[in-house]
């Protein structure tokens, strides 16, 4: 029964994190900075997706969890190292969301170059850049070390880690172009990911060992 939760749990992450992260992209503000008057003028967009990017970062955890699963058999010491990092990454990204909501109540409350002020000094913090932002990089590199690995050991088929990859660059290659557009990434991590979550329930369930007396 726990084995099963959890292969259910790991099968419905992989394909809840890409699909939440299309929406949290689609329904994202234009521009590529936190320009005050922009997240004025879609206060709406920036509360959703914010809590979209959050909730595509939970959705991480156990999906890292189910990548490992795959991988776990044949190439265990890969599998516990892209869990650990892809867990550090997720954790850490899950703390650079709030930005949106500060920076949406600074733009209500204060002037525009007051705003843009404070937000310049925040995400300059030591802190925040080497405590949160480049640690949350960590997550791409735990997936790639997991997809890679799958691949490597013929697990998965090799378009497997090319869709992760690609999924990953396109927000950054296309972040000057609409939402719709940087949105795209996701779903070609919703193909390598549903993948593997289809895979994840064909797992076959592990005997109990029974109990000595």
């Amino acid at each position: 029964m726990a084995d099963s939760f959890r292969r259910s749990v790991a099968a419905a992450s992989l394909v809840a994190w890409p699909v939440l992260l299309f929406l949290a992209f689609l329904t994202s503000p234009p521009g590529t900075t936190h320009d005050p008057d922009i997240f004025l003028a879609h206060q709406t967009k920036v509360e959703v997706s914010g809590v979209l990017f959050h909730w595509a970062t939970l959705a991480m955890i156990p999906a890292m969890l189910g990548l490992a699963g795959l991988l776990r058999q044949r190439a265990p010491r890969l599998a516990n190292a892209g869990a650990a990092l892809g867990l550090i990454g997720a954790a850490s990204a899950g703390t650079l969301f709030m930005a949106d909501f500060y920076d949406l109540a600074l733009a209500r409350t204060i002037p525009a170059d007051q705003a843009i002020k404070v937000t310049a000094v925040a995400a300059d913090l030591p802190g925040v850049v080497y405590g949160m932002v480049f640690p949350a990089f960590l997550s791409h590199l735990g997936a790639l070390i997991l997809v890679i690995g799958l691949a490597a050991t013929r697990i998965a088929p090799w378009w497997l880690p090319v869709a992760v990859i690609a999924g990953i660059v396109v927000p950054f290659l296309t972040v000057e172009q609409p939402p719709a557009v940087q949105s795209t990434g996701a779903l070609l991590q919703l193909v390598a990911y549903g993948w593997a979550a289809l895979r994840t329930l064909r797992l076959p369930l592990r005997t109990p060992t029974p109990a000595h007396g």
